[in-house]
This record gives C-alpha cells, sequence and structure tokens, in this order.
C-alpha cells in the first residue's frame, strides 16, 4: 500500500494539468483551432444529455497544457504525482484504455519470435499485441473452476515450470487480478522471474485500487513487476477509457515504451479524460484507503444477505487457496445463480428487464456485480432485493441449469499469431472447421477471452463450447458471420515463399 508522509500529501494535494485545464477554460479564449465546436459556441443534441459544459471542456491542445507525446509541463507534473502515487518509476496518462495500454506494452518490450509466457485466459488485446509483435506465445493453463467454469490465476510452480522449460523467453506476463478479481502469487512470480532475468509486465485493468489499500491484492509495482497499465476509470474513478501505464527502470527501456505509446495513440486526446486521472490520483492518494474499506464492508454485507437467498451463492475469502487462487479482490460480487434453473446471461437480462440493475457481465453459471468507490448501501439493499424476489419466481428445490463439461482444454497452437493473421484465409462453417488453423479470434465478450485464437488448432471442445454459448444467449465476437469462423488456406499457405512455422 502506498505510504504517506508530509512531504509527500503536500505534493498530491496538487493536481497540475486539472488546474491548466481550469485557467484555460476561465480566460474564455477566442478560438481558432480545432475542434469545431470551439469550445461551444455550436452545440449539438447531446448538450441535452450533457450540458453546455462539456463542449467548453472540450479542447485539444492549447498553449500551457503541454503535450501528451512529449511533456515537459502540467502533463509532466500530473505524470510524475501519478507515478509517485501508484509507486512507479515512470506514469504515461492515456486515452486509449487498458487496451492501448497492453498494446503499448507488448510492442514496446517484444520484438518478433521473442518469447513470453503468458496465462491462455488473457484478453483479446493480449492477443493482437501478439500479432503486432509478432512474438512467441508460451501459454499456461491457468486453474479453471470445474462447478462454474471461471478461469483464475495461474499456480506459481506452473509459471515455475514454464520459466525453467523456456528460460530463453524475454518476458512473463500476469492477470493482476482477472476479471473476476482473482490474483495469482504476484510477487514470488516476479522473483522467480528476475532471477531469470525476464521482464515481467502485468494487466491490472481492474486493479488500479490495489496501491491504496492493504485489504487489497499487491499491486503490480509494490510487487516488484517492471511494467503493468490499469484501468483507472473501471476501479479508481476517473472517466471511461482513461488508463495509466507505470513503469519501473531497469530492465525495460522506457524511451522505447514511449515511442510505442506515441506511435499507437491518438494525436488528439481528450483534455477532459487526462484531467480525470490527475483528479482521480488524488482521490485515491487521499481518500482510498478509507472508500475501498467501505466497499468491502458493503461487498460483505451484500455476501452475507445474498448468501441467504435459495439457489444463490457468492465467492468469499474460502475460495482461496494461496496458490493459483492465491486471493481475491472482495469488492467482486462472483454470484452463483445455476441454482434458480436459468443461466446467469437470463439472470442478467431479468435485472436490468425489470428492476433496472445493471450488473457488470454473465456468464453460464454466474452473474458478476462490482462494488466500486462510488456505491451505496441502498444500492446493495436493491440488489438484495431483486435477487430475492427474483428467488421466490424461479427457485425450485433440486433444479439446476445443464452445465457443460469445465474440465476444458484450450487449443493447440501451431501458428505464431502473426503468421496465422497475415496468412492466406477462407471462411467455413463452424461444423466443418475441426482440424483447421483459426486465423481469428473467437470470444465471448464481456470478459473477452479468447475461446480460440489466430494460430491454434480450432478443437472439439473449442466447437461445443461455442456451441453452448450461443444456445445459451451468450455474445460470441468474430470476424466473420454467426456460425462460421475464418481459418488458415493452408492449400494457398504453403505454396507461399514467406511461409513461417517456427514457434
Amino acid at each position: 500500500m502506498t505510504e504517506r508522509t508530509q512531504e509527500k500529501d503536500a505534493r498530491q494535494e496538487r493536481e497540475p494539468f486539472l488546474e491548466a485545464c481550469v485557467r484555460y477554460l476561465d480566460s474564455s479564449p477566442v478560438c481558432f483551432d480545432v475542434p469545431a465546436h470551439k469550445m461551444g459556441g455550436i452545440v449539438t443534441d447531446l448538450a441535452d444529455y450533457s450540458g453546455k459544459q462539456v463542449f467548453k471542456a472540450d479542447f485539444n491542445a492549447p498553449i500551457g497544457l503541454d503535450n501528451l507525446y512529449h511533456p515537459r509541463g502540467v502533463i509532466k507534473e500530473a505524470e510524475d504525482l501519478a507515478a509517485e502515487a501508484f509507486q512507479a518509476d515512470k506514469a504515461l496518462f492515456s486515452v486509449n484504455g487498458t487496451t492501448g495500454g497492453i498494446l503499448t506494452i507488448m510492442l514496446s518490450i517484444l520484438r518478433p519470435k521473442d518469447k513470453i509466457i503468458l496465462p491462455r485466459n488473457v484478453h483479446k488485446s493480449v492477443i493482437n499485441g501478439l500479432i503486432l509483435s509478432g512474438a512467441t506465445p508460451v501459454f499456461v493453463s491457468p486453474d479453471c473452476d470445474p462447478n462454474t467454469g471461471i478461469s483464475n490465476g495461474v499456480a506459481y510452480e506452473t509459471y515455475l515450470r514454464a520459466m525453467e522449460e523456456n528460460h530463453d523467453a524475454k518476458a512473463v506476463f500476469v492477470l493482476n487480478p482477472t476479471y473476476f478479481g482473482i490474483v495469482s502469487d504476484l510477487k514470488r512470480i516476479v522473483e522467480a522471474a528476475h532471477a531469470k532475468d525476464m521482464v515481467v509486465m502485468c494487466d491490472e485493468a481492474h486493479g488500479s485500487h490495489f496501491a491504496f489499500s492493504n485489504k487489497m491484492p499487491i499491486s503490480a509495482m509494490e510487487a516488484g513487476a517492471d511494467i503493468t497499465t490499469m484501468s483507472v476509470h473501471k476501479t479508481g474513478g476517473s472517466l471511461t477509457q482513461s488508463s495509466l501505464i507505470l513503469c519501473k527502470k531497469g530492465r525495460i527501456d522506457i524511451s522505447r515504451v514511449e515511442r510505442a505509446f506515441a506511435m499507437l495513440s491518438s494525436t488528439s486526446p481528450n483534455h477532459i479524460l487526462l484531467a480525470s486521472l490527475d483528479a482521480a490520483r488524488k482521490y485515491l492518494y487521499f481518500h482510498g484507503r478509507e472508500k475501498i474499506e467501505e466497499n468491502i464492508e458493503l461487498a460483505n454485507y451484500a455476501r452475507k444477505e445474498i448468501s441467504k437467498i435459495p439457489g444463490l451463492s457468492v465467492l468469499d475469502s474460502s475460495y482461496c487457496d494461496r496458490s493459483a487462487r492465491f486471493n481475491m479482490d472482495l469488492t467482486k460480487l462472483v454470484i452463483e445463480v445455476s441454482g434458480l434453473g436459468i443461466t446467469g446471461f437470463e439472470v442478467r437480462d431479468i435485472l436490468k428487464r425489470d428492476y433496472n440493475i445493471q450488473l457488470e457481465l454473465a456468464e453460464i453459471s454466474e452473474v458478476l456485480a462490482i462494488v466500486g468507490l462510488g456505491s451505496k448501501k441502498e444500492d446493495i439493499n436493491r440488489l438484495v432485493y431483486a435477487l430475492s424476489d427474483l428467488s421466490k419466481k424461479r427457485y425450485s428445490s433440486g433444479i439446476n441449469i445443464d452445465l457443460p463439461h469445465f474440465n476444458y482444454e484450450y487449443p493447440t497452437l501451431v501458428v505464431r499469431p502473426r503468421e496465422a493473421y497475415n496468412a492466406p484465409c477462407k471462411i467455413v462453417p463452424l461444423e466443418d472447421a475441426l482440424g483447421e488453423i483459426s486465423a481469428e479470434s473467437i470470444m465471448i465478450y464481456p470478459p473477452g477471452i479468447p475461446i480460440c485464437i489466430p494460430g491454434e488448432m480450432v478443437s472439439k471442445n473449442a466447437l461445443e463450447l461455442v456451441e453452448f454459448y450461443l444456445k445459451n444467449g451468450g455474445v460470441l465476437l468474430s470476424d466473420s458471420s454467426e456460425g462460421y469462423i475464418k481459418v488458415i488456406d493452408q492449400q494457398q499457405w504453403y505454396k507461399s515463399s514467406d511461409i513461417d512455422i517456427d514457434l
């Protein structure tokens, strides 16, 4: 957890970028730069939703507000404060979400054919990072809950075995946490990787609050990881799409990170999003510990009440095994609903339609509700009431939904993702895809974890899972039309002179 001192408190009181934005807005400049609305000179129907102020605060890159990709003024000051607050040596403000952050850190550290050890339940952005970088993945299998199908963390021993078998790997990638709030033994993984001179990079999309409470799992920077990226908007209070990239000096070339960041980012970053990062950092620093503890109390209250409802149960700290389920974020409510005789997808839809409650995501047998900084006890009470009412209507002793076989084996990777992405391809019906090499990612969203990725052999297990999700209301994302998949046209591919299947 971030340690506070009087001197640090005095520095963290400042919001240099936000303050500069306010000064510029208050000066009422005459604008001959973009954007075209000229700080609200005209407004569209959006003003009926957001108010005219959003137009006034939407300016591009005026003098005095620094340059995001070569910061020397207020952006640099704001990023330096963020680095201090999150225990990093360097921070970069991002308006491309953690998706952009993932692509940045992978492209900055990995070169074509570099090996990276990573869990198979990574977000789709990591697969895209493999395509862009040309790196060779060495996948390690996460713990898969046989009762719910949830992919959790990866055991330290599994990572260690992969490191020993791939001593030439450049990097190790760790989820901290998974979408459902589960973390691996990050500190030990970092120590083992560093002993073998491997870089450790993390996806902390859902962990921006970890640094501010000792009741949360350890943050990547505190654990000694070299680089991480996090969605401050998800759990830290900034506006949607705003994220941070955090770096430790020593094992990575920070200038290369900055170059990759500039290459992948918009040259017209939204200043409202950047200002929201500046403000969220200050809020987390001064109020994070108190609010996170309140959130945990609310979440535990919800667990207690929901667990009384017939047909429902909620994951708690007893779910952790100090291995692949090393620890968990207790502000995430993973609610098992199969005892109601309906799927998580149906529960999600019913709660929104009949009770106006929006959940984070649904899976086959569970739903996820996130207790965040702005959550209130009355919100929890509404959720408990809705679930109780739904149970009265749906619960019948002994009736459960038919769950798929969750002893899932991921498809075999036979071609590097970049090669598969660029290979000649064809589109075939799913029923004809068994044994073909996928040229695209197929995933259920959210959370966006691919069932099959470019370069993997399409397996019977993968096809059965796709069929099951489609049948039960899952949202399937792919490049092809529903019921079809893009695969490598092997006849054309083998004729190619630049074929490369060297893993």
